[in-house]
């Protein structure tokens, strides 16, 4: 499908992709072709940052072979990792979690076991079922059984709740702490809770502030509501074709289908347009 391109002659620097229904093809796999995308970036010293709701235990063996060489804004902005060191995180206040836990204890207590809490390191579940084994297993590499998730002691960054065909109705559970704690659909079967301001576009508007950079000089694709934010840090922000409506309103271009690996188009064209702009000015 056509796209908007990127103005050639943009001074990029930054470049911060989602993941699931963006960055990577309906199959959750990283296209072969971003490799050598990856390091035309890198050779014009664009950062290239993933983005994503995931652990960072899973983000970082997705990009193993450039583990060391990235900046990984992981579990939604909660966690920003860089060469394998923490850069910031936003550990949620353990009082905090106790009265969100209650809660969930209290009205749905069903929900504790489609629950993960996510900290730096790893992340607990109480015994999984299979349905539930089966879908954390694309975003969590790290795991730990506990009798209860509220046993761990090790700071949580975000508990997300595996809510299939019924995300917003459990959104709308949490609503008595939504003055508290950040309560965020992620997707169709996902919600995940941080602390309050804690999101992809805080770490981007972080990361933009250690470069020395600003949202003219940044490029952000997503597709779902836990975008919306790191859309709005970014002058060139674009919305997958197979965006959410709310996304594809928010964002200021369109870039084709993950399928279609557009994340790779748009980039690619831009790389190559504005090469030829240098080579003619050279």
């Amino acid at each position: 499908m056509p796209f908007d391109p990127i103005d050639p002659r943009a001074q990029i620097k930054l470049v911060a992709v989602d993941m699931d229904g963006t960055f990577l093809d309906d199959h959750g796999l990283i296209p072969d072709a971003a490799w050598p995308l990856i390091e035309r970036l890198q050779e014009r010293e664009i950062a290239f940052v993933p983005a994503s709701g995931r652990q960072y235990a899973k983000l970082s063996g997705q990009f193993a072979r450039l583990e060391h060489a990235l900046t990984f804004i992981a579990e939604n902005g909660s966690l920003v990792m860089r060469g394998g060191t923490e850069i910031s995180s936003e550990p949620i206040d353990e009082a905090l979690l106790a009265e969100v836990l209650t809660l969930l204890e209290s009205t749905e207590p069903a929900l504790l076991d489609a629950l993960v809490r996510c900290a730096a390191n790893t992340a607990y579940i109480q015994d999984p079922s299979a349905e539930f084994a089966a879908a954390i297993a694309p975003y969590y590499a790290s795991t730990q059984l506990v009798p209860t998730v509220a046993e761990p002691s090790d700071p949580s960054l975000k508990l997300a709740i595996h809510a299939p065909g019924h995300s917003a109705a459990v959104a709308a559970l949490l609503e008595p702490v939504s003055h508290k704690i950040q309560v965020v659909i992620s997707g169709e079967n996902w919600v995940d809770l941080m602390n309050l301001g804690v999101h992809k576009g805080l770490a981007v508007q972080n990361l933009q502030r250690s470069m020395g950079i600003g949202a003219q000089h940044t490029v952000v694709f997503g597709d779902y509501l836990n975008d919306l934010q790191m859309l709005r840090s970014a002058d060139y922000s674009f919305a997958m074709a197979n965006a959410h409506p709310e996304i594809r309103t928010a964002a200021r271009f369109r870039a084709p289908k993950n399928s279609e690996h557009g994340v790779l188009q748009v980039l690619e064209q831009w790389l190559d347009a504005s090469a030829t702009l240098n080579n003619f000015a050279g």
